[in-house]
């Protein structure tokens, strides 16, 4: 599902961590104008991610909205402090679903290419991150242009008359964005198909580390095509809409039933002094039992007696 266009530059951002060359990084991208910032972490604990964000907000403004993964940084106490100190809405995005961040993803791919690239030519960083934000996107505005309206002066060949503020139209933003997401809509959708809408109780499988485990689920989630679920194991996850598998079981005590061994009645009570024989109630290991199928139907397996 495709994000909502903002109104204006830094209305809403997204920011993500990241490691590369064993040291840690945090990017903050804008939605609007795809402008990003990008910042080195001496450590990844919750007080330097925020004062990293503060540092960026100082200079741009503090967005309406962030989006973030619920890596523990951004899923803490102090964040939600932060939040609402700053008064921005904070929206995590699906466990284990990287597409719903997206845009924060392609800004990591971006500087790390940037990265790469500059210490293969032994450049500054920092000039390489400069020309990308002073470079059009799709034969439009530069990010730079985008958030300031203006060019930012590089060490490349620059006129007056560039330099000089101009007002971007934000109809011609916004048209273009919806563009874009359509493109983008349409060649997604050549390999998707549509999911139902889970109700809360529903019996799901749950896909956790390659195994699908039986689920119930508890609410929607604040963000779109995401869950609250409970395993069996009394477990609660929040994942999207793709980890979740509608099926027909039971899950109950029930999903197991199987024909129990049980032993043989106790003899009555004789005059007779000799012990009585005990019987091997242990089930023959060639014996199987059986199972429901996700459709509901219940199968026995064949037999095969040991010869």
């Amino acid at each position: 599902m495709s994000h909502q266009i903002p109104d204006r530059p830094w209305q809403a951002v997204a920011t993500d961590l990241f490691t590369w060359n064993n040291d840690n990084y945090i990017i903050t991208v804008d939605y609007y104008s795809r402008y990003f910032e990008l910042d080195k972490l001496h450590s990844t604990t919750a007080p330097t991610v925020i004062h990293k964000l503060k540092a960026a907000f100082s200079r741009h403004g503090v967005p309406q909205t962030v989006v973030s993964d619920g890596g523990p940084q951004y899923s803490c106490k102090e964040f939600d402090t932060f939040a609402k100190q700053w008064e921005f809405t904070h929206i995590t995005t699906s466990p284990y679903y990287p597409r719903s961040n997206g845009l924060a993803e392609k800004a990591v791919h971006i500087s790390k290419s940037l990265m790469e690239k500059a210490k293969a030519d032994k450049r500054d960083p920092y000039l390489s991150l400069l020309e990308y934000r002073n470079t059009p996107v799709d034969n439009f505005k530069s990010p730079a242009q985008l958030l300031m309206s203006r060019r930012l002066r590089s060490i490349l060949p620059n006129t007056h008359k560039q330099l000089q503020p101009e007002v971007v139209n934000h109809g011609d933003v916004y048209t273009r964005r919806i563009q874009q997401q359509q493109h983008q809509k349409k060649y997604y959708d050549r390999s998707a198909r549509p999911m139902t809408t889970l109700q809360p109780g529903q019996n799901i499988r749950l896909q956790e580390h390659g195994c699908w485990k039986p689920a119930v689920v508890i609410k929607p989630a604040d963000t779109d095509r995401s869950y609250h679920v409970r395993t069996t194991e009394g477990q609660e996850y929040r994942r999207n809409r793709l980890h979740l598998l509608d099926t027909n079981e039971v899950h109950s005590d029930e999903v197991s039933s199987y024909e129990q061994y049980t032993a043989p009645p106790a003899p009555q009570a004789t005059g007779d002094t000799t012990p009585p024989t005990v019987t091997d109630i242990t089930p023959p290991p060639n014996v199987t039992v059986p199972y429901q199928t996700r459709s509901g139907r219940t199968v026995k397996p064949r037999s095969v007696m040991d010869l």
